[in-house]
């Protein structure tokens, strides 16, 4: 039977959250079963790619090639880490009334759920980063018509880029503004129709460079052969 907001799944029966939806499919949070929006199953099978990178999944959905890589770098983790701590030390120290309310403000003796809720709000923002640089992932579907390519910071918390496939699709790293620790960190750029998209700019240059030849080598006979200096996938 399907609610208001969730379609059944033809492998579970369960509902799926019609956000989950894009460009028409949609995989099931219970059982994994991929299908569209007309309830059929789409067949999933391991990809045949050139060659793999151990922190990238690759798979065919029928007739689409998907790529899904994870951010995870030591940064986040110590980020994450460092700030837990911390957090734990705050929330600790309010609990037991050895916290100032503002630099030079009195000790805050008696907290109360406003003050617990706006301890809470301040380090949401520390613990985004630290998730955005670990836990966030990105996901490139390649057709023959068209690339998406989501980023999600969480379930349903993201951005998503859609590029139509001309006849032609131009692939290749450059800077496109995002610096870490003062250098400079390329993207990766695709450009068809006039029309552009870049992401990835703090995934590992290993990865970045073996989906951009991966990207490549869908869309043309060998990797490379619009970008040269991008080597090809790895056996």
């Amino acid at each position: 039977m399907a609610f208001a907001g969730f379609e059944p799944c033809v492998g579970c029966g369960r509902g799926i959250p019609v956000d989950r939806f894009v460009d028409g499919k949609a995989a099931c949070p219970w059982c994994g079963t991929v299908q569209d929006e007309g309830g059929e199953q789409v067949v999933v099978a391991p990809a045949k790619p050139l060659g793999r990178h151990p922190k990238v999944t690759e798979r065919d959905e029928g007739a689409e090639r998907v790529f899904v890589t994870r951010q995870g770098s030591c940064f986040g983790w110590f980020w994450l880490v460092f700030t837990t701590v911390h957090c734990g030390f705050m929330f600790y120290g309010l609990v037991h009334g050895q916290v100032h309310s503002g630099r030079h403000g009195p000790v805050i003796a008696n907290p109360s759920f406003w003050h617990y809720l706006g301890f809470a709000a301040f380090y949401s923002i520390f613990f985004a980063v630290g998730f955005a640089f670990t836990l966030s992932r990105y996901t490139i579907r390649l057709r023959d018509d068209l690339i998406t390519v989501r980023y999600r910071l969480f379930p349903f918390v993201g951005w998503t880029w859609r590029l139509a496939a001309a006849e032609t699709v131009q692939v290749s790293l450059a800077f496109r503004g995002a610096r870490s620790n003062g250098r400079a960190e390329k993207a990766i750029v695709l450009v068809s129709g006039g029309k552009e998209i870049s992401f990835g700019s703090f995934l590992e240059d290993g990865v970045k460079q073996h989906l951009a030849s991966s990207i490549d080598a869908f869309y043309h006979e060998a990797p490379g052969a619009t970008a040269d200096f991008i080597p090809g996938p790895s056996a």
